[in-house]
């Protein structure tokens, strides 16, 4: 199994969802991880679970040691420099002027710790104090208007897209960082703007940056391709992305639809969209799934939660979650390697030791 961080220490002060996913990678493939946390825990363990804690805490600290520090305090805070001289890495993701307040601020920390990987998430870059959260960040860049209904009311996701890209990118970048034999420490400055930009906005980007307009909203339509959407059927919905010409050459006879070019299909989604959901409308789930399949146009069932883990589960061995003898989930690394899994441990309790795989 790969373990290219094995042996690197890394001091995880964050809290909630960002800077904590960056910190599991890392463990993930090997780091020594310790996280940070005030006598009241990271903030995110109070958010809903059950009898094991909260699933969101769960979900984003596996694999890590926990040790508790109140930075108020000038011992914890010495204790905190301590452990930051024999460590590879600090990931953290406080807001920068709370940074700036405990003296944790990015060019006090290369000036301090010149050996030091240093990657620190914010919502705006650390040169601007402002605080940010995912669905803060969703709005100011864009996202929630590009992903609008179709009667322009802005939409969020409630995946934490931008937090969760934030934890690739950071631990991608920390990770990368660490294996540069040739690298002396450095400061990653992370932007969850700039990273909604990348990854949420993508081509908007260059059509704004280009001088071109934009399409308005359009709720769960395709921006580039007609009819491609999710369709009412007998017994729920179905998606269908049956708007490229290739799958509309397949698609159109069975709909009954008339032809035309894909730009003029896009500027009449809302037509080529219901002669699709006139033909979907009576039929069953299944057998609509099944016609896809067998004229491979991609299509695949609209799947409440409770449907789509046991069917992700059932995909392939060990997916989705491992059970532990307490009845507690671990969440898994969701990619094979020779078709095994990285092994991960559950979260620790607060000042508790890694827990056992």
């Amino acid at each position: 199994m790969p373990r290219p961080l094995s042996g690197k220490r890394v001091v995880d002060l964050s809290q909630f969802i960002a800077g904590p996913t960056a910190a599991m990678f890392l463990a993930d493939f090997g780091a020594d991880v310790t996280k940070v946390e005030a006598p009241q825990g990271d903030g995110v363990r109070t958010l809903p679970g059950n009898a094991f804690g909260s699933y969101y805490a769960r979900s984003f600290n596996c694999g890590k040691q926990s040790r508790v520090l109140n930075l108020r305090e000038s011992a914890d805070r010495a204790a905190l420099d301590t452990m930051l001289a024999d460590a590879h890495a600090f990931v953290c993701n406080l807001a920068p002027g709370s940074l700036k307040g405990l003296g944790l601020d990015g060019p006090t920390l290369r000036e301090r710790f010149p050996h030091l990987v240093i990657a620190l998430v914010s919502g705006y870059g650390q040169q601007d104090s402002r605080v940010c959260m995912d669905t803060i960040a969703q709005c100011e860049s864009g996202f929630a208007m590009l992903n609008g209904d179709e009667d322009g009311t802005p939409r969020l996701s409630t995946g934490w897209p931008v937090d969760m890209g934030c934890g690739m990118v950071a631990g991608m970048c920390c990770a990368m960082a660490l294996l540069d034999s040739a690298l002396q420490g450095c400061l990653i400055d992370l932007s969850m703007m700039e990273v909604a930009a990348a990854m949420l906005l993508g081509p908007a980007v260059l059509t704004v940056s280009e001088g071109d307009s934009l399409s308005p909203p359009m709720g769960n339509r395709d921006r580039a391709s007609a009819p491609s959407s999710i369709y009412r059927c007998a017994d729920g919905h179905v998606y269908i992305l049956g708007g490229l010409d290739t799958y509309w050459a397949r698609l159109r006879p069975l709909v009954g639809a008339p032809d035309a070019p894909i730009k003029e299909r896009i500027a009449r989604a809302p037509e080529f969209d219901g002669y699709v959901e006139a033909w979907t409308l009576p039929q069953r789930r299944d057998d609509i799934l099944a016609q896809m399949r067998e004229l491979q146009i991609p299509a695949g069932a609209v799947r409440a939660p409770e449907e789509s883990v046991p069917m992700i589960r059932a995909l392939r061995t060990g997916a989705v979650s491992q059970a532990l003898p307490s009845g507690e989930h671990v969440p898994v690394f969701p990619a094979l390697f020779d078709g095994q899994r990285l092994p991960r441990s559950a979260t620790p309790q607060v000042g508790g030791p890694r827990r056992p795989l």
